[in-house]
């Protein structure tokens, strides 16, 4: 049920489960351009959801139905979001002429080396990215693992919505197809905030800060944001940040961190440049789209079969 990493893929509803939402977007492809048919912004009830994943899969499926009903109409094929914290992503150099059976026979032992906890209790899925830039016979190998339990309160909680996975993909994953972007995103959440960087290579750099509801929330932010760019010795300031995630709907935190911070800031809108399906009065707002940026990156997947 672990779906395979970085395909972009066909009309799947991107769902992300994070508090304090259910976000759902359903995208429609055609000749390979994209429209908005619906989304939805889903309220969680607190304790439906521990330590930013699944505790209840029941209360986490009447409010995925409840989205479902109001914006999906038949479709009930999801690609799924597990937050990147939970999930353990290595790049590995392996033999050009290594095929994909022969990279499943290698995995319980490459796994061995960074997966803390036991194999049985894992699911492991793969991708070939091309070949290694530094080793010309060899190919460069995204492996991603986490732990089985996750996958069982996820698919609980779909089956409770009449829904299928086709595809689970990390966050990080969602978010950079949906922003076309390389760079620092962060992901600014009720009680954490996510630094998202991405350059060449397939993996992207990930460091999550949990935040405090004390004090000026603003202000810890920005010491945040200032304490990871301090921490990146010998690199140069990035020219833009772009912010997502359900924190960022007041406007007014835009421009208070720019302020303080000093940098050019933009919020993700991965709907700027979608077309509008007939009968939709209107794309989401500004303030729903940063909320909404994962949930359209795994829209924007294409997969025929859903994986048992």
């Amino acid at each position: 049920m672990f779906g395979r990493l970085g395909k972009d893929a066909g009309s799947l509803l991107g769902v992300e489960i994070t508090p304090p939402f259910i976000r759902l977007v359903r995208l429609h492809r055609h000749r390979g351009r994209y429209s908005v048919q619906a989304w939805a912004l889903e309220p969680l009830p607190a304790a439906a959801m521990r330590n930013g994943w699944i505790a209840d899969p029941e209360q986490v499926g009447a409010a995925l139905l409840q989205a479902v009903r109001r914006s999906a109409g038949q479709v009930r094929r999801a690609a799924v979001a597990l937050p990147g914290g939970l999930v353990i992503e290595k790049l590995l150099s392996m033999p050009a002429n290594v095929d994909d059976a022969a990279i499943v026979e290698r995995l319980p032992v490459d796994c061995g080396q960074f997966v803390p906890f036991a194999l049985e209790d894992a699911a492991i899925d793969f991708q070939v990215v091309g070949p290694d830039p530094d080793e010309p016979q060899h190919q460069q190998v995204v492996v991603a693992a986490c732990q089985l339990a996750l996958l069982d309160v996820l698919q609980a909680s779909l089956e409770s919505a009449g829904m299928c996975a086709c595809v689970v993909e990390p966050d990080s994953h969602a978010l950079r197809r949906a922003v076309q972007y390389e760079g620092v995103l962060l992901q600014v959440e009720a009680d954490a905030l996510v630094f998202h960087e991405w350059g060449a290579g397939p993996v992207s750099l990930r460091r999550e800060v949990r935040m405090s509801n004390q004090g000026d929330f603003v202000q810890s932010l920005a010491t945040a944001v200032d304490n990871y760019l301090l921490s990146r010795p010998g690199t140069a300031l990035p020219e833009q940040l772009l912010l997502a995630g359900a924190a960022t709907a007041d406007p007014r935190l835009l421009v208070q961190l720019q302020q303080r911070l000093g940098l050019e800031m933009h919020h993700a809108n991965p709907f700027k440049h979608l077309a509008l399906a007939p009968g939709l009065q209107s794309r989401p707002s500004l303030a729903q789209a940063p909320c909404l940026t994962v949930a359209c990156g795994l829209a924007m997947r294409e997969d025929d079969r859903c994986l048992a």
